[in-house]
């Protein structure tokens, strides 16, 4: 199974993780780009990134188009297998031509 059907399931299933830091950056980056919790779940559990950066064996970091404009950058950790589970790190917005790739 591969990361965004792990992190789709985690969400469907609300499982996921929210790390104190993700919270607060979520909180702080809330704006007209940036959905709130609900609409950031919405968004994992239907929506496929348009491209997946792996930071370490843990980490990835899942770039969402949000509008032609910018992505919505997810940075999350995958902490266990059997069950899966993933806390979300962060989140912020980014212009969708700094994307790699």
């Amino acid at each position: 199974m591969g990361i965004v059907d792990i992190v789709m399931s985690c969400a469907k299933n609300s499982t996921l993780i929210k790390t104190r830091h993700y919270i607060e950056m979520l909180e702080l980056r809330q704006n007209g780009i940036v959905p709130d919790d609900d609409g950031i779940i919405d968004l994992l559990s239907t929506q496929t990134p348009v491209y997946i950066e792996r930071q370490t064996n843990d980490n990835f970091k899942l770039f969402y188009s949000i509008d032609v404009t910018y992505d919505l950058i997810i940075v999350m950790s995958c902490k266990s297998t059997s069950p899966y589970k993933i806390a979300l790190i962060t989140i912020h917005q980014q212009e969708a031509r700094r994307r790699p790739g």
